[in-house]
């Protein structure tokens, strides 16, 4: 559409006499009016650091932070003219699609979602609550013995309230995985994703990344971040 504007610009100015220096004057001028019109979107610097995102809110340009923010704009009758201005998708065609992606990212993130439920069950949990045996164990052998460790009945205490956490963390997110929005909009269910969904994520990850810092090595099931990152 740019390119089309263009054109149609330059062809009305040279009309037909396209001389050299009308051209070069044409293309100056369109230029001058181009950069004036879009200056605010252009940026040299880091792209990705939080100061362009302050930047780019204060020169009024959209700022689309995720998936579920972005696919409505899919259907926004500026895209819709846009596709049925070059013959490419009518109306019907561009919001299907717009539908599509967001069924697909929806279901996406669901099974994301029940994936990591199950991870947590099954690979962490058992590996935290083992963990917190060996501590258990360990107390109360010292305690028969008539050994007195005020620390370790610290450290047992602080574990079980983490592995606690773990739980409801993980029932938290079940709950919300498992939650139909009413009248099946996926755009709607979008934005229940987005909202209530992956930050449940976030905290089921952040209480597991604690833990593996923290439950010995031998019983931690997973690859570790350091063993991930080095080279053996």
């Amino acid at each position: 559409e740019s390119l089309d504007y263009i054109a149609q610009v330059l062809e009305k100015a040279v009309a037909d006499k396209p001389a050299e220096g009308k051209l070069q004057s044409a293309v100056g001028a369109l230029l001058q009016k181009i950069i004036k019109q879009h200056k605010r979107v252009l940026f040299n610097g880091d792209g990705y650091d939080i100061a362009w995102h302050k930047e780019a809110a204060k020169r009024g340009l959209p700022h689309l932070r995720n998936t579920a923010d972005a696919l409505p704009v899919l259907k926004s009758k500026k895209v819709i003219d846009l596709f049925g201005k070059y013959s490419v998708l009518n109306k019907q065609e561009v919001e299907s699609r717009a539908h599509i992606f967001a069924e697909k990212y929806v279901k996406q993130l669901i099974i994301e979602a029940e994936t990591m439920v199950s991870m947590a069950n099954t690979l962490i949990l058992p590996a935290a609550i083992r963990h917190q045996g060996e501590l258990a164990k360990t107390l109360a052998s010292m305690k028969e013995s008539g050994a007195k460790d005020q620390s370790l009945r610290s450290s047992l205490n602080d574990f079980t309230g983490r592995v606690k956490k773990l739980r409801e963390t993980i029932a938290a997110l079940d709950k919300a995985a498992a939650h139909h929005v009413a009248g099946h909009d996926p755009f709607e269910h979008c934005v229940y994703i987005k909202d209530k969904v992956v930050p449940a994520m976030a905290k089921v990850r952040e209480v597991a990344d604690d833990l593996e810092t923290r439950i010995a090595e031998d019983i931690w099931p997973l690859p570790t971040y350091r063993e991930m990152l080095s080279i053996k």
